[in-house]
């Protein structure tokens, strides 16, 4: 089994990147790995003058309230070895930056319970993330409440 050293973890503040959350600090703990937590901020929520896309001006409201829930998740991760990154873009090209940048050796992203239309229009950033990172990538599903059990095709019989 390989081992996992630098864990990422993209966030939107969401409940179900929330619960993505617990189980990347699970494998951390579980593998004394390290945890980084990014959150990317498109580019069209803050302005930048300049072209770099990495400085971000730290007294605009939208990152101020992201090193809030920064400071809520450090709570949570106790003594664990974490850091925390906010980067403006394109949501899977700045995680895929970052992972690599960071040197991630597992993704942990969570999945959103999106409709079919708006995944095939804007596509998924866990899907993104699976098609194209160097690293695996776990993803943890929206749950579904009351799932159904499956059903048989009508000419299979069971045993």
């Amino acid at each position: 089994m390989s081992t996992f050293d630098i864990i990422l973890h993209p966030t939107d503040f969401s409940e179900d990147s929330e619960r993505a959350f617990q189980l990347a600090c699970s494998v951390v703990r579980d593998q004394f790995a390290s945890l980084v937590v990014v959150h990317v901020v498109p580019p069209e929520t803050i302005p930048d003058r300049q072209s770099d896309d990495v400085a971000i001006d730290e007294e605009h409201p939208v990152v101020r309230e992201c090193y809030e829930h920064f400071c809520r998740m450090k709570a949570q991760a106790g003594e664990m070895p974490i850091s925390f990154r906010i980067v403006r873009g394109y949501p899977v090209g700045a995680i895929l930056n970052v992972a690599y940048e960071e040197n991630a050796d597992l993704i942990v992203v969570a999945s959103h319970n999106q409709s079919r239309f708006h995944l095939q229009v804007h596509g998924s950033v866990a899907e993104g993330l699976l098609r194209q990172t160097h690293c695996p990538v776990l993803v943890l599903r929206h749950p579904t409440p009351n799932p159904s059990p499956p059903t048989l095709p009508l000419d299979v019989k069971k045993s």
